[in-house]
C-alpha cells in the first residue's frame, strides 16, 4: 500500500472546510485512508468517489455523500501520488461499474464529452472514465454507429438518440477508431452468426433484419418478429425455452397481454463468470458458444412484467413495475439486466445486504454510479421461486401475477 506525506481539507455539504491538515495518505485498491497527526482517520471506498479532479499541486475528490476532499502540499511527489491514486481509482470505478468480469481490448487517453478522459474498451461495453466529471459505460450492442471526422479528428459514437464524442486522442485516434469498430463489428458478426445457427430456414435478407431487429442483450416483441417471418415466433420459442421450465412459461404466457411478449438472448463468453454460465449449459458441435434466454410477460390488467430466464435451470421468476409505455420500462430493465450480466443478487438482494457485505458492497456503489441499475431494483417487486409448479403458482399469485 503506498503512503505519501501532505496534507487535506474535509469539506462539508455546503463547501464549508477545515483548515489543512498534515496527514499520511495511503491506498489500495479499493481503500483510501488519510492519517492526521490528531483526530480519527477518513476512511473511504475508492468507489464512493464520483468524480476526481487533479490540478497542479492538488487534487481534489468529490464523495457521493456530497461532501469533497482536497489533497494537497505532497510536494515533489506529488505527480506520482497523483497518477498511482487516479489508477487506483479508475480500477475500483470499472469494479463498481460491474466491468471487471469483461476482457480488455485496450485504453485510450482523450476528450469525452468535453472532459480529459480515460476510455477503455471491452469485448462488450465502452468505459469512459473522466476527469472531473462521472464515469459512464456503454455496451457496445446498444451502439448504432460509430463516425469519424477527419476534419476534427473527432470520433462520435450514436446510441439511440444519445451521442458520445471523443477526441484529442492525438496519434493513437486511428488506433482507437480501428480498435472500437472492430470490437462493435465482431460482436455483430458474432450475433448474426448465431442467429444463422439457430433459425437456418432464415435467407440472408431475413436474417440481416433479425440481426437488426434483436441485438445481443436487447428485448423485442414475438409479434415483430412474426412479421419478419411468421415461423420466427415458434421457432424462438422452442429454442429458448428448455422442457423443464415450459410448465412455467405456458402459465405466464397464460396471463400476458396478447401480443406483448418480448424475449431476448446474450452470448455467455468465457470471460464472463457467474450463474449465466452454469444455466446456458455447456457448447457444443453445433453451438460453440453457449445462449442465455429470457422472456418478459407483461401481464394483463396490471403495470407488472415477470421475467423468466428460460435457459438451463432457471431458478426464479422475477416481477417487475412496468408502467406504460410498457416496452420503454422492458426496454429499461433489460438494461438494467445487462449491466449485471443477468446476475441475480443485484437484483433481489435488500439495499441494506448489499451495503453491509463486503462481496457484495461494489453492487451497492454500482447502483449509485449505473441510472438503468437503480431503476432496475426500484422496479422489482420480488420473486417466485420454481421449487414445484404448484408452489411456484402460489407465489406468483401472492405478488399480484
Amino acid at each position: 500500500m503506498p503512503a505519501y506525506s501532505g496534507r487535506f481539507q474535509y469539506l462539508d455539504e455546503g463547501g464549508k472546510a477545515q483548515q489543512p491538515a498534515p496527514c499520511e495518505a495511503s491506498f489500495d485498491e479499493e481503500t483510501c485512508t488519510l492519517t492526521a497527526s490528531s483526530g480519527e482517520p477518513v476512511v473511504f471506498d475508492l468507489g464512493d468517489v464520483d468524480r476526481a479532479s487533479p490540478g497542479t499541486w492538488d487534487i481534489t475528490l468529490d464523495l457521493y455523500t456530497g461532501r469533497r476532499i482536497v489533497l494537497s502540499h505532497f510536494g515533489p511527489a506529488f505527480d506520482r501520488f497523483a497518477a498511482e491514486l487516479l489508477e487506483a481509482w479508475r480500477n475500483r470505478t470499472v469494479r463498481c461499474m460491474l466491468l471487471e468480469d469483461l476482457e480488455e481490448v485496450a485504453r485510450f487517453n482523450g476528450v469525452a464529452a468535453g472532459a480529459p478522459a480515460e476510455i477503455r474498451i471491452y469485448g462488450s461495453n465502452l468505459a469512459v472514465l473522466p476527469l472531473g466529471a462521472s464515469p459512464v459505460q456503454w455496451r457496445l450492442a446498444e451502439v448504432d454507429a460509430i463516425s469519424f471526422d477527419e476534419a476534427t479528428y473527432q470520433v462520435t459514437i450514436l446510441r439511440g438518440a444519445e451521442r458520445l464524442p471523443i477526441g484529442k486522442l492525438a496519434k493513437k485516434t486511428e488506433e482507437f477508431v480501428e480498435r472500437l469498430r472492430a470490437t462493435h463489428e465482431k460482436l455483430r458478426r458474432e450475433a448474426g452468426e448465431v442467429l444463422h445457427r439457430t433459425f437456418p430456414f432464415l435467407n440472408a435478407d431475413r436474417l440481416r433484419r433479425l440481426a437488426s431487429a434483436v441485438p445481443e442483450g436487447r428485448s423485442v416483441r414475438l409479434a415483430d418478429l412474426a412479421e419478419i417471418d411468421p415461423k420466427l415466433p415458434d421457432a424462438l420459442v422452442a429454442r429458448a425455452v428448455d422442457p423443464p421450465l415450459k410448465p412455467y412459461f405456458d402459465f405466464l404466457l397464460g396471463k400476458t397481454v396478447p401480443g406483448s411478449l418480448m424475449a431476448g438472448f446474450k452470448f455467455v463468453r468465457p470471460d464472463e463468470a457467474g450463474e449465466n454460465a452454469e444455466e446456458a449449459g455447456a457448447t457444443s458441435e453445433e453451438e460453440p458458444q453457449p445462449l442465455f434466454f429470457w422472456f418478459f410477460f407483461p401481464l394483463a390488467g396490471k403495470n407488472v412484467a415477470a421475467w423468466e430466464a428460460t435457459t438451463g435451470t432457471g431458478r426464479a421468476t422475477y416481477f417487475f413495475r412496468a408502467a406504460a409505455p410498457v416496452e420503454a420500462a422492458i426496454a429499461g430493465l433489460t438494461r438494467g439486466l445487462a449491466l449485471v450480466n443477468f446476475r441475480r443478487e443485484p437484483v433481489y438482494l435488500p439495499g441494506e445486504s448489499l451495503e453491509r457485505q463486503p462481496k457484495f458492497h461494489r453492487y451497492a456503489i454500482g447502483c449509485r454510479k449505473l441510472p438503468d441499475l437503480r431503476t432496475l431494483r426500484e422496479a422489482f417487486l420480488g420473486r417466485a421461486i420454481h421449487s414445484s409448479v404448484e408452489e411456484w403458482q402460489q407465489q406468483v399469485s401472492a405478488l399480484g401475477g
